[in-house]
């Protein structure tokens, strides 16, 4: 069974899906980013530039910090990769998030212990629960806003979950893959006055770009110590490009998050009004609770055309009930309301 969702190869033409399974902007990347990818193909016969200073000059711009206290990458996954090079004992993830967390730190070495964040009748955690019974030189990891739930975290929440961290000698590490659609719950600003933070991130959801590979690590001190680990030449001459572009294009990104923020709230209705529990969410997807089997309705939305994402690997809403949902455009998502409304009657009276 596949681990991500964005599984459009099956067959020879990815695009003849709906996929809901990827939370990525609806309509592909804007104008400014597909002029900005076009125009590095005058830099495809050169090797990027290894020290990545003009991306990381430009990133910091975007991102309102010292080149010094970002670090390119390529993609978010990478930039989680590289956190889990701290060098501490163990790391701590909530119960559900995203897969890496663990993985990646299991594959240095690492203990990983893991909190579970949804209670009964969907009732969810705050961060601070992340910070009980914590042990010294441990990695917290929180994504905010939440993946696969959805929910942000404001930065006070967060800001009292890193002091629990600093009096164990430990690590935070949040992962703002999602930030762009909530940025005013954005910790960027405790970078360089809270040595013991990282955040990690990722342009490809904000700007529909998953095969350019564009993320970013920001951090203090240990952010030198890290990029020892990365490989010459982690950024293509595409993703460079989008980099140079972002800071012009500040005002697209908000209007990006406002769009998303409409869709969403109407999208929630919609489900709620075919009976679906659905929880609070300030990203691009939503995090659905069907309160039956939804494999039935996984194949028959699958035949339609249509992709989901299962949560088989998100424990504790692995319990076979549980669908997350992309945020598209309204139209779009209207398309997948109806269809959705079939494949449940289908599902009911195979």
């Amino acid at each position: 069974m596949e681990q991500h969702g964005g599984n459009v190869w099956a067959g020879n033409d990815p695009a003849r899906w709906l996929d809901y399974s990827a939370n990525i902007r609806p309509g592909g990347p804007p104008e400014w980013v597909r002029a900005a990818l076009l125009s590095a193909m005058d830099n495809v016969s050169y090797y990027p530039q290894v020290s990545m200073e003009r991306a990381r000059r430009a990133l910091g711009e975007y991102l309102s910090l010292a080149p010094e206290r970002v670090l390119p990458t390529a993609g978010g996954i990478s930039a989680i990769a590289l956190a889990a090079r701290l060098g501490v004992d163990r790391v701590r993830v909530p119960a559900p998030s995203f897969l890496e967390y663990a993985q990646l730190s299991e594959r240095v070495g690492l203990l990983v212990e893991r909190v579970p964040m949804v209670g009964a009748g969907h009732a969810l955690l705050p961060p601070a629960a992340l910070g009980e019974d914590l042990g010294e030189n441990t990695c917290v990891w929180l994504c905010n806003p939440w993946n696969p739930v959805g929910t942000a975290f404001s930065p006070v929440e967060i800001e009292g979950l890193l002091e629990a961290v600093e009096e164990k000698n430990s690590w935070l590490i949040v992962d703002e893959a999602f930030i762009g659609y909530c940025p005013e719950n954005s910790v960027r600003g405790l970078i360089g006055r809270r040595e013991r933070l990282l955040i990690t991130g990722s342009m490809t959801k904000l700007l529909g770009i998953p095969g350019v590979r564009l993320g970013y690590l920001c951090g203090g001190e240990a952010l030198s110590r890290l990029a020892e680990y990365q490989n010459p030449w982690e950024l293509n001459c595409f993703a460079e490009a989008v980099c140079l572009a972002l800071p012009g294009h500040r005002e697209d990104a908000l209007e990006e998050c406002r769009r998303n923020a409409l869709d969403r709230e109407s999208f929630r209705r919609a489900l709620e009004a075919l009976g679906i529990f659905v929880y609070p969410s300030e990203a691009n997807f939503l995090l659905c609770d069907f309160g039956r089997d939804v494999e039935p309705l996984i194949d028959a939305l699958r035949q339609r055309g249509v992709l989901v994402r299962r949560c088989m690997n998100f424990p504790p809403v692995d319990d076979g009930k549980h669908l997350r949902l992309a945020v598209k455009d309204e139209k779009t998502n209207q398309r997948f309301i109806d269809i959705l409304e079939e494949a449940m009657r289908c599902a009911e009276n195979p």
